[in-house]
């Protein structure tokens, strides 16, 4: 035997070093927490499970396990010891889509009177689920290339720990749930008009908050409606602006036309452009659609593109809803139908 295996072979059974896994708690706190927790079968939203590790040392004594250690952890179904599949997802990362349903029953542990804070060592996962099931999750973890499962499973070293998440099939609403509200914000010049229109969601009055949107081919606010030399009163040059929700301000510019010259036959036409900054996702849980008019045009061909435009919403809980805007540009309307 080398004098290197000899070493390490000494160093990783000397005192203050875990020979064995003296407890396993998997919880969705650290501390004293509930055992159940809902969340919508979407595979977006999200549940914090932790995983709470001691470890014993030579000498029987309460140890931290190394880093090794915690890197081998992973959430297993408690039934099959298998590691979260079948539509199950367990990720180091934290997404957008956190917060909990509210149907959790709440069960207060006793941790014990012996403050092992020192010892104890946690890993955080972030579980989704795109089924509709609920499964009972418990936690796998190697040492000395022995891994030991909290089901009750592993005959060297028995320990049982678990929690319970419902998965629930997503919500969905009807079109009149969907509060599609138009705001005038600026005008006058020219005639010239912008419109904000905000998209909330209220099922039987209480707040649903839209986040996020989805658009195919677009990270950026998108242009889904653009009129120039359009048939609309007083309103020859139309667009249409989904904003982008991390955006708080979006510029935009209107086109004017000024004549100069006396007689008909010297009159000269110029087109001009007037700059505007809009305010918008001003309205927390609300989506933000600009809508710009003028009665001038500019000295490009005309345009008419007003065909529907269908996206996605995301509500608070990363649940899809499939939405549409059809624009008219002769009564110079935006109205939100489904998609």
């Amino acid at each position: 035997m080398s004098e290197e295996h000899i070493a390490s072979q000494d160093q990783s059974h000397e005192a203050g070093a875990a020979e064995s896994i003296g407890s396993i708690a998997v919880k969705f706190d650290a501390g004293a927490s509930s055992r159940n927790k809902v969340l919508y079968a979407n595979g977006r939203m999200q549940v914090k499970v932790q995983v709470v590790v001691t470890g014993v040392d030579r000498n029987g004594d309460v140890v931290a396990v190394s880093d090794e250690v915690m890197e081998s952890i992973r959430l297993i179904h408690y039934d099959s010891g298998k590691t979260l599949r079948n539509g199950w997802r367990a990720s180091t990362e934290q997404g957008r889509f956190t917060l909990a349903v509210a149907h959790s029953t709440t069960v207060v542990e006793d941790d014990g009177d012996e403050d092992l804070s020192g010892q104890r060592r946690v890993r955080a996962f972030w579980v989704s689920s795109e089924n509709v099931e609920t499964v009972q999750i418990g936690a796998s973890i190697k040492l000395d290339n022995t891994v030991i499962r909290s089901n009750g499973t592993t005959l060297s070293s028995r320990h049982d720990s678990s929690i319970s998440i419902e998965a629930i099939l997503p919500v969905t609403y009807a079109i009149e749930q969907f509060r599609w509200e138009n705001v005038w914000y600026e005008g006058g010049f020219k005639n010239q008009r912008i419109y904000k229109y905000y998209l909330g969601l209220y099922p039987n009055a209480q707040q649903v908050k839209l986040v996020e949107w989805i658009a195919e081919g677009s990270d950026d606010s998108v242009v889904f409606a653009f009129g120039n030399k359009v048939d609309g009163w007083k309103a020859a040059f139309q667009a249409g602006v989904l904003i982008h929700p991390d955006l708080h301000t979006f510029n935009l510019s209107l086109p004017f036309i000024e004549a100069s010259g006396v007689v008909p036959e010297a009159i000269r036409y110029i087109y001009h452009e007037k700059d505007y900054e809009v305010e918008v996702n001003d309205r927390i849980g609300e989506l933000t659609v600009v809508q710009a008019l003028s009665p001038g045009v500019r000295n490009q061909p005309p345009v008419d593109r007003s065909e529907i435009f269908r996206f996605t919403a995301l509500d608070q809980f990363g649940t899809k809803h499939e939405l549409a805007i059809r624009t008219n540009f002769k009564e110079r309307s935006l109205r939100l139908e489904r998609g």
